[in-house]
């Protein structure tokens, strides 16, 4: 028999009876601003070298049905942070803005309603900040400009970057009319010398650095490649197209630092890392964005809001596979959530759905009728089938499955499907009070 010494000493050496619950994982969400479907080598673009977005499709999982929920900025990012449709996130009366923000307001009449959600909205870091995560956004807000919408009131511990739609990758500069440092430092407005790129991927792999020891939530929201088109060096003797080329290919430099911090600090088995784009692009002319289709930021056309999308979770996700499943970026939510065994309170509607099972071949996702809407232009998918209108008034009705470049019209071949979808637009309007 052992003596109980003997078995102490056991004990002691495997660190005691008691066993510790697996650390939850970590999620970081890279988000490039205004990247075309076919912008990426991953996705057919033989013109621009991005090894390190490739090797992240290599390695976990491409998306190939993947959709911005709107066709510009900021309706895109209410809609991921709440995990709704941005139409149900609140509106916020003139009055209790600043004459700032009321101007920019007035400015961009066609997207009010997604600008400044409300702080009573339920928001990813909120929901991860109660499941013990550290938060962090690092790059472009753009959902507000008074200190009211401060990211850091939305439930990110940290954020480093700009609030506003863009600034000038050298000065920090805020473009659209404000032409004021936007540059911030938490709650305050702090400068620093370098190129924008740069800087934020300098402030994500410290983010990761400082804390490595536990869950974290890193929004790492790039403004690349939206202009003003700026090379890194502010010398370089560049044509637009040359300058965009870069601009995309510094933000694939900055992925694979990202990876490589996360590598160095042991974190690659236990951390999802997603890469999506916000809409469609906005490029040079001669640059061929999106690949096979049509349209681009702005539009609801395909190239408007299918946008690539890839996820990669060692050990978690399949390796090396495409997943044709439509998903939007309002079923982040979702599936943070569940990953962090946070509970979504039961007081509100959230439209987004879960993903990770099906990304990881766990089944086969349901079939789900989704919408766009973009001041009076308005889009419904339900199947393969797309029907774009404006107004009350169907325009364009394609089937996505053999005609992903939306050029047959088959409108007047189909009544009762353009009732069928024109009804199902009615009725989701009249539901998230959009008129």
């Amino acid at each position: 028999m052992k003596s109980l010494a003997m078995v102490l000493c056991s004990v002691s050496l495997l660190g005691g009876f008691e066993t510790t619950a697996p650390r939850k994982p970590n999620i970081v969400l890279i988000m490039a601003d205004d990247l075309g479907y076919g912008s990426l080598g991953c996705y057919g673009n033989a013109e621009v070298k991005t090894p390190h977005i490739d090797r992240l499709a290599t390695e976990g999982v491409r998306l190939t049905d993947f959709h911005s929920n709107g066709a510009y900025c900021s309706p895109t990012r209410a809609a991921l942070l709440t995990g709704r449709y941005q139409q149900r996130c609140a509106w916020v009366p003139d009055e209790e803005l600043t004459p700032v923000f009321r101007a920019q307001r007035k400015a961009n009449q066609k997207q009010r309603w997604a600008w400044g959600i409300s702080p009573e909205e339920l928001t990813i870091p909120r929901l991860l900040q109660q499941s013990g995560y550290r938060t962090a956004l690092i790059g472009k807000w753009h959902l507000g400009y008074d200190e009211k919408f401060h990211p850091m009131n939305f439930g990110f511990d940290e954020f480093r970057g700009f609030m506003g739609g863009n600034v000038d990758y050298h000065t920090h500069v805020a473009g659209y009319g404000l032409k004021q440092l936007d540059w911030w430092k938490d709650r305050k407005i702090e400068n620093e010398q370098g190129y924008a790129t740069d800087l934020l991927t300098r402030a994500a792999t410290d983010f990761i650095t400082r804390h490595k020891d536990q869950p974290f939530f890193l929004y790492l929201a790039h403004g690349a490649p939206h202009e003003p088109w700026q090379s890194r060096d502010p010398a370089a003797k560049k044509s637009p197209v040359e300058t965009y080329k870069e601009m995309i290919e510094v933000m694939d430099e900055s992925v694979g630092k990202v990876i490589e911090s996360l590598r160095h600090h042991q974190l690659e088995s236990n951390t999802l890392v997603i890469f999506c784009s916000d809409n469609g692009p906005a490029a040079p002319r001669d640059f061929k964005a999106n690949g096979s289709l049509s349209g681009g930021k702005g539009n609801l056309y395909e190239g408007g809001h299918r946008v690539p999308c890839i996820a990669r979770w060692p050990g978690m996700i399949p390796a090396g596979n495409t997943h044709e499943d439509t998903e939007m970026t309002m079923d982040f939510l979702p599936t943070f959530a569940n990953m962090a065994g946070a509970k979504i309170p039961a007081d509100r509607v959230i439209d987004g759905r879960d993903m990770l099972p099906f990304l990881q071949g766990k089944g086969v996702a349901p079939q789900r009728t989704l919408h766009w809407q973009s001041d009076s232009t308005w889009a419904i998918r339900h199947g393969s089938w797309k029907l774009i209108g404006i107004r009350s008034n169907a325009k364009v009705l394609v089937k996505l499955d053999n005609n992903l470049h939306e050029s047959s019209n088959r409108l007047e071949a189909n009544p009762e499907r353009v009732d069928q979808l024109l009804k199902l637009h009615l009725k989701w309007l009249a539901e998230v009070g959009e008129k």
